[in-house]
């Protein structure tokens, strides 16, 4: 399958089991033991990257360029987040989500998340030169 064969309303899902390297507490010292915002907001973006990525060539990959997390329920360690990224439209190289999650019982997150694909070896060659100065 290629990029082009993405279409919007195409949707991908991923999960991850609420564990305590995901808890709020590892971030902000008194803030309680349920998955965090960060942690809501990595399991979005590695669920859109994975997917198209699977969709692109090899010297292809997406970056992340926006996300809004709308984070409306806390998740206690056990629970199993879901979260499922629809591909809400695609205008060259750009590629707009919107997503929601759940834990089981509730909806626990939704907001939208912004992808553009580049050029792997052209993106490498940036980082290095701005790493020399």
């Amino acid at each position: 399958m290629a990029l082009e064969d993405l279409k919007p309303g195409a949707t991908a899902s991923r999960s991850v089991t609420a564990a305590p390297e995901h808890f709020a507490s590892k971030i902000v010292a008194g803030t309680p033991d349920v998955f965090s915002t960060p942690a809501l907001g990595a399991l979005v973006e590695k669920t859109a990257a994975e997917w198209v990525g699977a969709h692109l060539n090899a010297d292809q990959m997406t970056v992340g360029a926006q996300i809004v997390i709308n984070h409306t329920a806390a998740t206690p360690e056990g629970l199993t987040v879901t979260a499922t990224v629809t591909l809400a439209g695609v205008e060259g190289r750009k590629l707009d989500f919107t997503w929601t999650a759940t834990d089981g019982i509730d909806e626990v997150g939704n907001g939208t998340h912004q992808r553009f694909v580049v050029d792997r070896p052209r993106f490498e060659q940036r980082l290095a030169t701005k790493r020399q100065g």
